[in-house]
This record gives C-alpha cells, sequence and structure tokens, in this order.
C-alpha cells in the first residue's frame, strides 16, 4: 500500500512539470565551444544550402517552419557553423502541442516527453523518448548522406545532438525528491512552481558560466575526451542513468546556495551573478562541469561515431 501511495503521488508530481522546461541553454553556442577542438571538423566546408525534401514519419507542430539562418538556399556553409546553429533547433517549437503518447501528461506535454527520459524507482519506471528522438535524426542524416544531400545529413546530425546533449541534464532525468511531493502535495500550484525554480534556477546558472566564459566551464567543454558510441539509443540511456543520479543533490544544494526563496510557491529566478564563493558553490560547479563533460564528450562521440556517414561526402 505505501509503495501505491508513493507511486501515486509521483505521478501527481509528475503532472504539475511544466510545460515548456528546456535541458541546457545555448546547445548551439556549447556546441560551437566543443567544436573548436574538433579541427578535423573543418575539412568539411563549401556545403550547399539546400531545401528541405524529406518524408519524415514523425509528426511534428503544425506551426513549425523550416528556417535557414546561415543563407539562402544554393549558398555555401560548412558542417560547424551547420551542427553549432542547429543544435538548439529541436528546441525551436517543432515538439510542441502534439499527441504522442498517454503518457505525456507525466512529463509536461509532447516537447518534455521527446526531450526527457525519466528514470524512476531504479529505472523500472521509464518515461520520454529522447534516446529514440536521437536514433530517429541519426536514420535522417543517413538518408541525406546516401542522397549526397550533405547540408541536411549535417542538420540531421544536429538534431540528434540535441537530444542526446539533453540527457546530460539531471532534470532531463530525474524531475527532483519524491519527499518534496510529499511535503507540497496540498499545493499544486505552489509545486509546479518549485520545481520550475531548481529547474530554470541550473539553466540560468549554467548559461551565466558559460557566456562569461569561465575558464573551469570552457575547459570542461573542449578537452573533454570523446565518448566511445557504437549504438545510439544505448548511448542516449546511458547518459541518462548517468545524470539522474546528480538531481537531489543539485536540489539540496540549490536550497543551500540561493536560500529557501528558490522553494517558495511562487515563481522565484535566482541571480547567477550573485552567488557567493565557498565549498557550496565549489560543489555546484563541479557537478555541472562533470555534466557539460558528459555533454562535451557525447558531442564528440557522437560525431566520430557519425563520421561512417559523411566521411567521402566532401
Amino acid at each position: 500500500m505505501k509503495n501505491k501511495i508513493v507511486t501515486i503521488s509521483l505521478c501527481i508530481f509528475l503532472l504539475l512539470l511544466p510545460k515548456h522546461l528546456l535541458a541546457w541553454n545555448i546547445h548551439g553556442e556549447m556546441t560551437k565551444i566543443v567544436l573548436d577542438s574538433l579541427p578535423w571538423i573543418n575539412r568539411y566546408k563549401d556545403i550547399t544550402i539546400t531545401q528541405y525534401s524529406y518524408a519524415d514519419s514523425s509528426i511534428y507542430n503544425s506551426k513549425y517552419r523550416v528556417s535557414y539562418l546561415e543563407g539562402d538556399i544554393g549558398e555555401k556553409t560548412n558542417a560547424k557553423t551547420i551542427l553549432s546553429l542547429y543544435a538548439d533547433e529541436p528546441d525551436w517549437g517543432m515538439d510542441e502541442g502534439l499527441s504522442l503518447n498517454s503518457a505525456q501528461v507525466l512529463t509536461g506535454g509532447s516537447q518534455g516527453w521527446r526531450h526527457q527520459y525519466f528514470l524512476l524507482f531504479g529505472g523500472f519506471v521509464k518515461l520520454g523518448e529522447a534516446p529514440s528522438r536521437a536514433v530517429h535524426f541519426y536514420n535522417m542524416a543517413r538518408l541525406a548522406f546516401e542522397k549526397h544531400d550533405t547540408y541536411w545529413g549535417f542538420r540531421f546530425l544536429a538534431r540528434a545532438l540535441h537530444y542526446l546533449q539533453d540527457l546530460t541534464m539531471p532534470f532531463h532525468a530525474n524531475p527532483g525528491p519524491v519527499f518534496i511531493l510529499l511535503r507540497n502535495i496540498t499545493d499544486i500550484n505552489g509545486l509546479t512552481n518549485m520545481v520550475s525554480n531548481h529547474h530554470f534556477a541550473l539553466e540560468d546558472y549554467q548559461e551565466y558560466q558559460v557566456r562569461k566564459r569561465n575558464l573551469l566551464y570552457i575547459k570542461a567543454l573542449r578537452r573533454a575526451e570523446p565518448l566511445k558510441v557504437d549504438d545510439v539509443w544505448t548511448t542516449g540511456s546511458y547518459l541518462a542513468n548517468k545524470s539522474k543520479d546528480y538531481s537531489e543533490r543539485l536540489w539540496e544544494l540549490q536550497t543551500k546556495i540561493y536560500g529557501e526563496t528558490i522553494n517558495s510557491r511562487t515563481r522565484h529566478k535566482i541571480n547567477p551573478e550573485k552567488v557567493a564563493s565557498g565549498e557550496l558553490k565549489n560543489e555546484y560547479d563541479k557537478i555541472i562541469i562533470g555534466c557539460l563533460i558528459d555533454f562535451s564528450a557525447v558531442t564528440k562521440g557522437f560525431l566520430n561515431y557519425a563520421r561512417a556517414l559523411f566521411r567521402s561526402s566532401n
């Protein structure tokens, strides 16, 4: 009976998740920093921008329109630019407002369902399909390269990268401590705000450190060793299993660092510039930097794995 109550409570907790939580902020900018340490990617240049012309079995938001940020169709670009620009693309609305799975309500909607992979009760309960989305776009990239469409080959790889990178973000593999739910279950709106506060606090702090070029963060992104990738789905599952273990400690640290206001029942935005130096900040940075090492490692490892697709395309 006790386990049943906890399960029901957790489901209610998941129902409260905000519908538009992303994962890491500035995927594209961080991807560019990673690619700066991969000189071989610069060999893939003078790539002609081509019109999208693919039959995709997946459904997308009907309002989403493919855009070309680096130039007009027929103009030239390069692989580094494509990967850096479009690593952010899955967060531009393509996955929002869809009916994908009856359980997607537990992940905050279709965006959450596609970008998260919750491993609950030791992995016994799995919610979301981020690893499968990475596989999907890897297969789309394979198709594009087979057609000698180098532009869309790399653009699909950028999308696949996004979902793998999402899985290095702890709150995309475990939404937070169950005990928080049990203490706040009577206040639905308040609990929703609390979850949002923690999720956005981590994103805002991570973005601030990267944008101000914190050397420890930049080194983590540049110097990480590539993760060995033999299978895309298995890699995604591995990343989720690893990152989920950090979420509860991050919650505790953020409560201590930002104060109890982060657990308030109203939306509270943190100021990353005001985080005081000390042991708590050091541990906070260490965990986030570890996650960014995974972000970099999978980016490098996945592109090494995908080289078989595009090695002869240029």
